[in-house]
């Protein structure tokens, strides 16, 4: 790969994960990375030392990857890509917050600056997509996102405090099974939620503006969910999925690895 190449498929994932990773505030591990991909330890290495190689990110032995100047261009040019396929598919194509997420995947990587406009264009030059998570170029703060606004994963959240969910996390290993336990949940962006209790379990929340029925959700669910104190979530009321949830939390197709 040579300093003006396109880096491929697999390196655009790799720097997507990296980005999403650090935006959550969580240390980029090679054994996180081959959770989420599905590999050998063997294969993340050679991946990140090629990614180091052409300059995209650094590598530390305590501190683990972390994305160059150019790696953090390339992450937020695919992710734009990303989140503005998955909102065009969401909201004119009517696909379910699941399968949008799943078929852009496909379709990022070949779409042209020309249509990437269209898109922009016809959809109101939106700030999230439909799992709440920042296009970069149209949401401020980019890799602060979560920070500036003073998010917290559900499962720290305090009991009693009046919350909203802002987004999902996309760097877990199943992202269909995630979107799908979420939409069963009721738990979607701009959503109110109240913590109960923090319970061995699981954490015991009520889900929805006037709900007094608590849901106890597993720790793999609510340490993925991301929520702000309610008057201070306007970005999360933007997200696309609405008032009205999910159109269908079906199985869709399976993530990719």
């Amino acid at each position: 790969m040579t300093a003006t190449d396109e880096p491929s498929a697999t390196a655009q994932e790799y720097l997507e994960t990296i980005y999403n990773i650090a935006m959550e505030g969580d240390p980029v591990v090679g054994a996180r990375l081959a959770e989420k991909f599905g590999v050998a330890p063997p294969t993340v290495t050679a991946t990140l030392q090629r990614l180091a190689r052409d300059g995209y990110l650094t590598l530390d032995r305590r501190r683990g990857a972390a994305l160059t100047a150019r790696g953090v261009a390339a992450a937020e040019a695919t992710l734009r890509r990303h989140r503005l396929v998955e909102r065009f598919l969401f909201e004119l194509l009517h696909m379910d917050w699941i399968a949008a997420h799943e078929e852009a995947h496909a379709l990022e990587h070949g779409l042209s600056p020309a249509i990437e406009a269209h898109l922009v264009a016809a959809l109101g030059d939106p700030t999230t997509c439909p799992h709440g998570n920042p296009i970069p170029g149209s949401a401020l703060a980019g890799r602060d996102y979560l920070r500036e606004r003073g998010a917290l994963r559900l499962a720290d959240a305090p009991p009693g405090r009046p919350l909203r969910v802002l987004c999902l996390s996309e760097v877990v290993e199943d992202e269909t099974a995630l979107l799908r336990q979420a939409g069963a949940a009721g738990l979607r962006p701009g959503r109110a939620v109240r913590v109960d209790a923090h319970t061995a379990g699981g954490t015991a929340v009520a889900v929805g503006e006037r709900t007094t029925t608590t849901t106890t959700l597993l720790a793999a669910l609510a340490t993925r969910v991301w929520v702000v104190a309610d008057g201070a979530a306007d970005s999360a009321h933007q997200a696309s999925v609405g008032d009205s949830g999910p159109r269908s939390t079906g199985s869709g197709p399976t993530t990719r690895n």
